[in-house]
């Protein structure tokens, strides 16, 4: 009986199931009285384990006369129920292998935290986190026509674009627009040449967050913070600097 606890144990059973469910095919139908006797547990606790190998299919009532017996189900039913538990785990460790990344991220603390923003308070807010975060340095990918369309209707995100200018925060920028740019300080702003691309967003990179806007249509933001996704994007901000296409605008000497 020993052997078969142990055994039980290992696929799940509790200490009183395990021990119920031996006791249950040593003396067939029985009482729960008989059982719990048998057993050396609680009349409560026999009736509750009694109730959990009933829903698994290993424990069923019978009534004789006036008075209701238990009994275990035959040893081939435990055999199905141990065939029914690989399942489930096979089951379960496909779930694990698909979500495997996510553990990976927690375990290295990086799991990236998404938000979603709509309006012009969205854009200011991710502004505002930009000048609070103290950053060393920006990088933005944009087109200035879409964003100057936008920003000259909110009298905030303008006060907000001239304290980052204040702060004197460095910029590495990749900018589409129809018109000439203004160089400004601290910024080393490239031009993509005229004709060939196509979009109306923006891509703004700073300390280990990824923001992006949306300025045609409705406007959305979406901030990432991802040091992963921040360095990947960095790293595309170096390689696209190196190409023959863009136009370099000289800033103010400062």
């Amino acid at each position: 009986m020993t052997q078969w606890n142990t055994l039980l144990k290992t696929l799940g059973f509790t200490d009183s199931e395990a021990k119920i469910y031996i006791i249950s095919l040593e003396m067939g139908p029985s009482s729960v009285q008989d059982i719990a006797r048998r057993a050396k547990v609680s009349r409560v606790t026999t009736y509750a384990v009694i109730e959990s190998l009933a829903a698994q299919g290993l424990m069923s009532s019978v009534q004789k006369g006036k008075k209701t017996v238990y009994a275990a189900e035959s040893p081939e039913r435990l055999v199905s129920f141990v065939q029914s538990r690989i399942k489930d785990m096979e089951s379960t460790l496909k779930e694990v292998e698909v979500g495997i990344g996510d553990l990976r991220l927690l375990q290295r603390g990086e799991k990236p935290v998404v938000k979603i923003f709509e309006g012009v308070e969205g854009i200011r807010a991710i502004l505002d986190d930009m000048v609070a975060s103290n950053c060393k340095i920006v990088y933005e990918f944009a087109n200035v026509d879409a964003i100057e369309k936008v920003f000259p209707l909110f009298e905030g995100i303008k006060n907000i674009r001239q304290e980052i200018k204040r702060r004197k925060i460095p910029a590495q920028a990749i900018y589409l627009s129809k018109g000439d740019i203004t160089p400004r300080p601290h910024a080393d702003i490239h031009m993509l040449p005229r004709g060939v691309f196509n979009f109306t967003g923006d891509i703004t990179v700073y300390q280990n967050k990824v923001a992006m806007f949306t300025f045609s249509g409705k406007l959305i933001s979406v901030l990432i913070e991802s040091e992963e996704l921040a360095q990947t994007l960095k790293e595309f901000f170096h390689l696209a600097l190196t190409s023959k296409q863009l136009k370099e605008i000289k800033g103010p000497a400062v």
